[in-house]
C-alpha cells in the first residue's frame, strides 16, 4: 500500500466545517471552475481557428491552457464532491494519484511560463532571429522535454511523501492532498524527505523564474534603449498579460512551499485556493483582456461568426438546406408517415407516464427513480428535436430547412444526446453504490448529491452542445445544399463544409469521445465492481435480486451506446446509407423502447403501476357506487 501498512485511506477536512458556508462556496466554485473549462477552452479553439495566433508564443499558451484545465480538475470536483458530502474519505491510492497529477501539472505551468518569457525575450531582444531561434521544431522540444520533467519531477516528490509510513491520525488538515498536510501524517523521520521535495521546487519554481527574470531584465533593457515610445508601449503590451500570470502563480507558490514547514498556518488554504482553483479562471480572462492580439482574434471570429453565420446562415450564397429524408419513394411516405407517428405518440405517452408514475407513487421516490424521471424526460425531448420535422418532410414536398433551424436542431439533439449518456452512466453508479456498499447508500447517493450530478451532467451536455454547433456551423457553407439525412446530423452536414474540415472533426469527435466513451467507461467499471460484488454473494436469491436490479439499465445502455458507437465512433469514410438505420434506431426507437424497459423488466415499476391502477379503478368504482345512490335516492 505504498510503504503503509496500517493506514489505507484519509479524512479530508476541507476548506471550513461550517454547515450554513459549504452550500454557497460549493455554488461559487462550481461557477469557477465551469467558467474555467469555457474561458481556458476557449482560448484553445481560439488559437485553433485564428491564423493570427498561429505563432509559438500562442502555440506555448494552447499548452497553458490545457494544463489549466487538467490542473483545476485535479482538485476542484473533489473538493466540490466534499463541500455538500458527509463522507470526506478519500483511499490512500486516490490520495497519491491526486498529488501525482497535481505536481505534475503545477510543474508544467512553471516551465510553460519560463518557455513564454523567453519566447518574449527573444521576439523583442533579437527580433531577426526570431523565426530561426523560437522555430516548430524548438517549440515541441521545448514542451516535450517540460513534460518529461516535470513528470520526474511528480514521480520523485510522490515517492518521497507515500514511500513513508502513515500509521497516526489519519485526518488531512486542506481539501485535498498537497505536500505540507500529509508529510504531517508520516511516522517516519521525513528530513530526507523535505530535503528531496524541497531541492525540486527550489529547481521548478525557483529555476524558472530565474529564467523568466533574467529574459525580462534583458527586455527592459532593449525596451530602454528604444528611441520610440510607440515602440516601448508595443514591446510592454506584448509582456503584460505574461507578467500577470507571471505574478499571480509564483507569488501564491512561493508564499505556500518557500518557507519552513514550522511557519504554516490555515492562511495556507487561501494561497491554495488562490494558485489551485482562482488563477487559472483568471488566467484566460488576462489573456484575452490584455493582450491585443487575442481580443482582435476574439473580435473577429465574433463578427464572423454573428454577421455570416447568424445572419446569413453561414454563408453569402447559401441561406437554407434541403432535407432529403429517409427515402424519395413516394410509395414508402405515407406508411413510413403512419409507424413513426405511431412510434412518436407511444413514446411521448409512455415517457410521459412514465414521469407521473414516480411522481405519484411513493415506492419509487429513491435515487434511481429520480434519474429515471430525468431520463425520460430527455427521451421525450430527444425524440420531439428529431420526429415532427421528419414526419412533416415525409408529407410535404417541400423539405426545405433554414440555416437557423438546421443549427438549433442540431444544437439541442447534442444537448439531450450528451445528457443522455450522462443520466445513464449515473444510473449505473447509482446501482454500484446500492449494491457494493449498501449501508452508505443513503449518505453516498443523497438527494442533495442527486440534484449536483444532474445539474452538473446538463450544464456539461450544454457546453459539448455549444461548441460542437459552433465547430460544425462555424465554416462557410458554399457548395451543395442537400443534407442526405432525414436531420441536421454531425456527419452529412460536415459533408457540405467548404474549407477542410478536419479541426472541426477532431474537436467533434473529442466530445463525443468524451461523452460516449467516457460515461460507457463509468458504466463499465461499475458493473464490474458490481460483478465482482455478485460473485461473492453467498445467496442465489442474492445474486437473482441484484440482477434483476441492474437488468433493464443494462438493456437501455445497450441500446443507446450501442448505435452511438456505430454512429459517432467510426471514420467519416465508413459513413454509409446504413448510417440513417441507425439514426431511426437511437433517435426513435429507443425513445419508445427504453419505458417498455423499464416497466415490464422491473418488479418496483410493474408494482407501483400496478398500485395505481387499482387505486384508479377503486376510486373510479366508489364514483359510480356515490352517484348510483344518489340517483336512487332522488
Amino acid at each position: 500500500m505504498g510503504g503503509n501498512h496500517t493506514q489505507i485511506e484519509f479524512v479530508l477536512l476541507g476548506i471550513t466545517d461550517r454547515p450554513y458556508a459549504q452550500t454557497p462556496l460549493f455554488v461559487l466554485f462550481l461557477l469557477i471552475y465551469i467558467v474555467t473549462l469555457v474561458g481556458n477552452v476557449g482560448i484553445i479553439l481560439l488559437v485553433q481557428v485564428s491564423p493570427s495566433l498561429h505563432t509559438p508564443m500562442y502555440f506555448f499558451l494552447t499548452h497553458f491552457a490545457f494544463i489549466d484545465i487538467c490542473y483545476s480538475t485535479v482538485i476542484s470536483p473533489r473538493m466540490l464532491a466534499d463541500l455538500l458530502s458527509e463522507d470526506k474519505t478519500i483511499s490512500f491510492t486516490a490520495c497519491m494519484m491526486q498529488f501525482l497529477m497535481f505536481a505534475f501539472f503545477a510543474t508544467l505551468e512553471c516551465h510553460l511560463l519560463a518557455m513564454m518569457a523567453y519566447d518574449r525575450h527573444v521576439a523583442i531582444c533579437h527580433p531577426l532571429l526570431y523565426v530561426t531561434i523560437i522555430s516548430s521544431r524548438v517549440c515541441w522540444q521545448l514542451v516535450a522535454s517540460s513534460y518529461l520533467f516535470a513528470f520526474l519531477s511528480a514521480i520523485i516528490c510522490t515517492w518521497c511523501i507515500y514511500g513513508g509510513s502513515f500509521c497516526g491520525p489519519n485526518r488531512i488538515d486542506h481539501f485535498f492532498c498537497d505536500i505540507v498536510p500529509v508529510l504531517k501524517l508520516v511516522c517516519s523521520d521525513t528530513h530526507s524527505s523535505e530535503v528531496v521535495i524541497f531541492a525540486f521546487i527550489t529547481i521548478n519554481v525557483v529555476g524558472t523564474s530565474v529564467i523568466t527574470v533574467f529574459s525580462y531584465i534583458s527586455v527592459l533593457f532593449t525596451v530602454l534603449r528604444m528611441c520610440s515610445a510607440q515602440s516601448r508601449a508595443r514591446a510592454f503590451h506584448t509582456c503584460a498579460s505574461h507578467l500577470m500570470s507571471v505574478a499571480l502563480l509564483y507569488g501564491s507558490a512561493f508564499f505556500m512551499y518557500l518557507q519552513p514547514p514550522s511557519n504554516h498556518k490555515s492562511l495556507d488554504k487561501v494561497a491554495s485556493i488562490f494558485y489551485a482553483v482562482l488563477n487559472p479562471v483568471l488566467n484566460p480572462f488576462i489573456y484575452s483582456l490584455r493582450n491585443k492580439e487575442v481580443k482582435e482574434a476574439l473580435v473577429k471570429c465574433g463578427r464572423r461568426f454573428f454577421n455570416h453565420h447568424l445572419v446569413m446562415g453561414g454563408n453569402h450564397t447559401q441561406s437554407k438546406f434541403i432535407l432529403l429524408g429517409i427515402t424519395n419513394s413516394p410509395y414508402a411516405q405515407t406508411p413510413l408517415f403512419v409507424l413513426f407517428l405511431l412510434i412518436y405518440i407511444v413514446t411521448l405517452v409512455e415517457n410521459v407516464g412514465i414521469i407521473i408514475l414516480m411522481r405519484v407513487a411513493p415506492s419509487l421516490h429513491t435515487p434511481m427513480y429520480f434519474f429515471l424521471t430525468h431520463f425520460a424526460f430527455t427521451e421525450v425531448c430527444y425524440s420531439t428535436v428529431v420526429s415532427p420535422r421528419m414526419l412533416a418532410d415525409l408529407l410535404s414536398e417541400d423539405k426545405t430547412i433554414s440555416f437557423t433551424a438546421c443549427m438549433m436542431q442540431f444544437l439541442t439533439f447534442i444537448f439531450f444526446g450528451s445528457a443522455e449518456c450522462h443520466l445513464l452512466a449515473m444510473m449505473a453508479y447509482d446501482r454500484h453504490v446500492a449494491i457494493c456498499h449498501p449501508l452508505l447508500y443513503v449518505t453516498t447517493i443523497s438527494s442533495r448529491v442527486c440534484w449536483q450530478l444532474v445539474t452538473s451532467s446538463y450544464l456539461f451536455a450544454f457546453l459539448t452542445a455549444v461548441i460542437c454547433t459552433w465547430c460544425m456551423f462555424g465554416g462557410p457553407f458554399c457548395g451543395p445544399k442537400h443534407i442526405d439525412h432525414f436531420f441536421c446530423d454531425i456527419v452529412p452536414v460536415l459533408k457540405l463544409i467548404c474549407p477542410n474540415t478536419y479541426s472541426s472533426e477532431m474537436v467533434i469527435f473529442a466530445f463525443i469521445t468524451i461523452n460516449v466513451v467516457g460515461t460507457s467507461v463509468v458504466i463499465l467499471l461499475s458493473y464490474i465492481s458490481i460483478l465482482r460484488t455478485m460473485l461473492r454473494m453467498c445467496s442465489t436469491q442474492s445474486r437473482a435480486r441484484a440482477f434483476h436490479t441492474c437488468a433493464s439499465h443494462l438493456m437501455a445502455v445497450s441500446l443507446f451506446f450501442g448505435t452511438a458507437f456505430f454512429m459517432y465512433l467510426q471514420p467519416p469514410a465508413s459513413h454509409r446509407s446504413l448510417d440513417k438505420v441507425a439514426s431511426i434506431f437511437y433517435s426513435m426507437v429507443t425513445p419508445m423502447l427504453n419505458p417498455f424497459i423499464y416497466s415490464l423488466r422491473n418488479r418496483e415499476v410493474k408494482g407501483a403501476l400496478v398500485k395505481c391502477g387499482r387505486r384508479l379503478l377503486s376510486r373510479w368504482q366508489h364514483k359510480r357506487v356515490v352517484s348510483s345512490r344518489t340517483r336512487s335516492s332522488s
